[in-house]
């Protein structure tokens, strides 16, 4: 027996040995084997009595390790015999390692390492055992070889033994399939290559459901490099696996080290398998052990990597959705009509058919669930996507039963697309153009100007759309405080409806009440409020000198309230009306001054415009949008909404007409 000494410390080898990733340190002993031109490697796990594993085996059937080789290897790291090598010796198979450290992998798992070698040296069949243990990686005890039958096979048994911790998560489902996806491409690369793990052979033609090889694009990296050699593929797996990956290997094709995908691909087991002479350096630079790795190049690479792949299953997504909505169609539970009116709602059905895919695999609730209820629930699911993006995790939960994981993945698809902001904003403008071509037909059209009532009609439609004053009154809200203290005003004023009792005028006479409409204003400092109060007329109204009169008087009494005195207001006073005559012409036109613009004071501005200023100030803000969305409103739309409308703020809720001041 000789003693072999490694030209390097014990605590830089500990560092070189030192892997948490576990399944990777096995495969090292695997590839040693592959690298000796083994045909059959086979990673075991012979367990005690109670079951649980008590050593791991890795067994080959290859050229073995010479005495000479060990001497050699084992007294070096970094020069290892494959250094210059591309090939093996007999096979001609791509080489694995190149500087001798994969065989100190088993430092993070057991306490020793024993390599059973046999090996030919010319016609002789000899037998040497080497052993490394936890504590000296720098001494490796070889034996002296020893003679054995010339039939002998030659090869190599590694055994770890005794394991550090209790690695029996190690034969379970999500181990085995790291290490399937790390050998399959090997195997399919050279058939007749058998590689076993815990008595399960790696079987590509079994395991893989598709693959997918990329076409080469250049990278143009930080540091001015231009990576065009990268080869990129895809395998999708027909079984589980418990991680998707994306596998760094070099030109030949093999895996050197590994990162977690983070690609969105809802429905989909996968791997990622990346080579090109890049990744060789940073393997040989000992960086592909680091997830957090932050080298510049890299990152651009990784980040070209994601995103190929992820287009790549957003197309086979939709692929795979194809048919069950096809389905769907066909028995008319499909929620969408016709094609898609435009780009927006197009993304729309593409999300929904996405999550209707998942739902459809993954909800045993809605594969139970008869098409009565599907119809329901798609339609559910369809009103959510439109109005609610942020919603559609809630729903896929409490609706649909889906894992979490399922519904994780759906709420990144949105993130990352900005699905969500898209949708919310396009049916925002599509809102708007329908509220301005009902407004329209209310103050403009003949038939429906002569009949239209401020009241339950014009101030309801302007309350849910108080953007038409400006985007700074797009939120507002109703204060109880508010409404009590207008309704004194209108008191004091004598212009508020007493119950049981007709409204009087100063003069004594009975007059209709004209409707006020006030709303609190958000504002970044709390101790300052801000109001926007609206005076709407009938649109067969003209507004002359008396109403302006009217108009100035209430806003005197209502900035002169106590309650606002002496605190921080600004004060916004709308008087909208659809023409008004010469006496308020010129007092609404002044040179210098925004049309409309009535009164100003140091704390408010009053204004008395026309719905035609008011819709068509609106349509300018909206008009570039709507034709970057395309969105169209169609007529039948704008007759529902009408008649919705109608339906509901003509006649109160409770059936009565509704004469509330808001």
């Amino acid at each position: 027996m000789s003693i072999h000494i490694l030209k390097a410390g014990h605590d830089h080898l500990q560092k070189v040995a030192s892997t948490r990733d576990y399944v990777k340190a096995l495969s090292e002993f695997v590839w040693n084997s592959l690298d000796a031109d083994a045909t059959e490697v086979s990673v075991s796990f012979p367990r005690n009595v109670l079951g649980g594993i008590e050593r791991i085996e890795i067994a080959d059937n290859g050229n073995g390790i010479s005495r000479e080789r060990a001497e050699h290897d084992f007294e070096n790291i970094g020069d290892s015999w494959k250094l210059g090598q591309r090939r093996t010796v007999g096979r001609r198979r791509a080489i694995h390692g190149k500087e001798g450290r994969g065989r100190l992998r088993f430092y993070s798992i057991a306490q020793s390492a024993k390599w059973s070698s046999v090996y030919k040296e010319g016609d002789a069949v000899l037998s040497l055992t080497i052993k490394i243990d936890a504590s000296k990686l720098h001494q490796s005890e070889v034996s002296d070889p020893v003679a054995v039958a010339a039939e002998s096979i030659t090869g190599a048994i590694v055994d770890l033994y005794p394991l550090k911790d209790s690695f029996d998560w190690l034969v379970g489902a999500e181990a085995r399939s790291e290490f399937d996806a790390i050998f399959a491409p090997y195997v399919l690369q050279y058939p007749g290559t058998r590689i076993l793990y815990d008595g399960h052979e790696v079987d590509p033609a079994a395991t893989i459901e598709r693959s997918e090889q990329f076409p080469p694009k250049p990278i143009v990296c930080p540091s001015g490099r231009v990576i065009r050699d990268l080869k990129l593929e895809v395998i999708e797996w027909r079984a589980k696996t418990a991680s998707r990956k994306i596998y760094f290997g070099d030109e030949q094709g093999v895996v050197l080290g590994s990162q977690s995908a983070n690609v969105t691909a809802p429905g989909f087991d996968f791997s990622v398998y990346a080579y090109a002479p890049f990744f060789q350096e940073l393997a040989n630079a000992n960086l592909l052990e680091f997830d957090g790795l932050n080298d510049p190049d890299f990152s651009v690479v990784l980040d070209h990597i994601r995103s190929e792949v992820g287009d790549y299953f957003r197309q086979r997504e939709a692929e795979k959705s194809g048919e069950l909505i096809q389905d769907l169609k066909d028995a008319g539970l499909y929620p969408y009509e016709g094609d898609p009116k435009d780009d927006v709602e197009r993304r729309e059905r593409q999300v929904f058919d996405i999550a209707t895919h998942a739902v459809s695999n993954y909800s045993k609730d809605f594969k139970r669930a008869d098409n009565s209820l599907k119809k329901i629930t798609l339609g559910l699911l369809k009103e959510a996507l439109a109005h609610n993006p942020e919603s559609i995790s809630r729903i896929l939960r409490a609706v649909f039963n889906l894992p979490k994981n399922r519904q994780d993945e759906f709420s990144t698809l949105l993130d990352k697309t900005e699905l969500a902001n898209i949708i919310q904003a396009s049916n925002l403008i599509a809102d708007r153009v329908v509220a301005l071509k009902v407004l329209s037909e209310i103050v403009f059209e003949p038939a429906t100007r002569k009949a239209a009532k401020e009241r339950g009609e014009l101030d309801v439609l302007v309350r849910d759309n108080t953007w038409l004053f400006g985007e700074n009154f797009h939120i507002t809200m109703s204060e109880a405080g508010l409404t009590r203290i207008m309704n004194r005003v209108a008191v004091d004023l004598q212009a508020r409806r007493s119950k049981g009792a007709k409204a009087r005028k100063p003069d004594g006479k009975t007059g209709r009440i004209d409707s006020f409409l006030g709303r609190i204003v958000p504002h970044p400092f709390r101790e300052h409020r801000e109001f926007l109060l609206i005076e709407l007329k009938r649109p067969s109204l003209t507004v002359g000198r008396k109403e302006m009169d009217q108009l100035e008087d209430y806003v005197t009494a209502m900035l002169s309230q106590p309650e606002f005195t002496t605190t921080s207001n600004s004060w916004n006073f709308f008087l909208i009306t659809t023409e008004y005559d010469d006496a308020v012409k010129p007092r609404v036109t002044q040179k210098g001054r925004p049309v409309g613009l009535f009164l100003e004071g140091e704390n408010h501005k009053v204004w008395i415009k026309t719905w035609g200023e008011i819709i068509r100030d609106a349509e300018a803000r909206l008009h570039f949008i709507q034709d970057a969305l395309r969105i169209e409103v169609k007529d039948e739309e704008i007759e529902q909404r009408i008649s919705a409308l109608k339906a509901r703020y003509v006649k109160g809720e409770d059936g009565e007409p509704s004469d509330s001041a808001l």
